[in-house]
This record gives C-alpha cells, structure tokens and sequence, in this order.
C-alpha cells in the first residue's frame, strides 16, 4: 500500500516537472543560443558525438526535441546529425515511456473504467492489440509533444515492441526535416 501511494506521487512529480520544463521552454525557448551550443559541443573533440547523444537523451525528457536536431545537423552535417538524433531520440522517447508504464500504467487503467471515459478504454484496449501504426500517425502528426506521446504510450496498453516500431518509424520523418534545416543553415552561414 506505501509503495502504491510512493509510484503515485513519483508519477505526478513526473508529470508536473515534464509538463511545467515544456510551458518553460514554450516561453524561454528564444534564449537558446545555436551557435553557443554548437561551440561548446565542438570543445569535446572525438567525444561530441557521445557528449551530443547523451544531452540529447537527457534533455529530451523535458524539452522538445526540435533544437537538439538542428545542432545535430548544424555541427555534424545531415548523415551523423540524423544517427545521433535517431539515437538520443530514440533513447530518451524508451525513458519516457518505461518511467510511465511503470508509475502510472495501473492507475490510468483504473481511471478508465469509469462510465464517462469508456470510448478512451476502448481505444486503448485497440492498441494493446496492434498500436504501432497509430504510433507513427500520431508522432508524424503534429498534435502533441513527444514527450506528452510518451507519457500517454506509456500509460496505455500498447505492447513495448509496438512502442518501438511505431517510434523509430514515427521519427524518421521529423528527424530528416530538422536534421537537414540544421545542415542546409550551416552551408549558408
């Protein structure tokens, strides 16, 4: 019973300190300096891809991903940006969603018995048996965070493996717009 209540308050902290760093980013995300960062990357020599990757996962998890893969493409051109993005995006999207099954998975399920929230539990009995094309839509779809995604994932019923076909595959195309917009602004600057 105290470590059903502990996972509970652990998940909302979770939740709280996700949501509030992406309002914070939403209105500080303009202080970001590219250049300064990129800079600072560069000071690592051979380990900038790992430094990178690493920063990438982690920052990630509290922010939206769209500047990490415009230094990608800026510092490490189109092909080595994409890899390391895919990775850091990748790792930090199982992060997410491995904090979230674990700590809320059981109270979203017991939320959504209620009466009022059945069309929801049916949607998510859906993806238990196959979610990893709706996975691709909606990470291709510009409707929400990926974070947020995550999260939702996280507490819904898809199976990990379709968690993770549905996000390598809903990935690629983001990764290769910003990846690429990084490189292309690096030639002309």
């Amino acid at each position: 019973m105290v470590w059903q209540k502990l996972q509970r308050i652990v998940f909302v902290l979770f939740l709280v300190l996700v949501i509030s760093s992406l309002f914070i980013y939403q209105v500080f995300g303009d202080r970001f300096d590219l250049e300064q960062i990129r800079q600072s990357l560069k000071d690592f020599g051979i380990w900038a891809p790992l430094i990178f990757v690493a920063l990438y996962t982690l920052g990630t998890i509290f922010i939206p991903s769209t500047p990490f893969m415009a230094v990608a493409g800026i510092l490490f051109g189109f092909k080595y940006g994409f890899i390391y993005s895919a990775i850091g995006g990748f790792l930090s999207s199982i992060i997410v969603f491995e904090i979230s099954r674990r700590l809320g998975k059981t109270k979203v399920e017991n939320i959504l018995e209620h009466k009022y929230l059945k069309s929801l539990g049916r949607y998510n009995e859906r993806l238990e048996s196959g979610g990893a094309w709706d996975l691709v839509i909606l990470r291709i779809a510009p409707i929400m965070p990926f974070n947020v995604l995550n999260i939702l994932m996280g507490v819904s019923k898809i199976k990990t493996g379709d968690y993770v076909i549905g996000t390598v595959l809903g990935l690629i195309p983001s990764i290769i717009l910003t990846v690429y917009f990084g490189h292309f602004i690096s030639k002309i600057f």
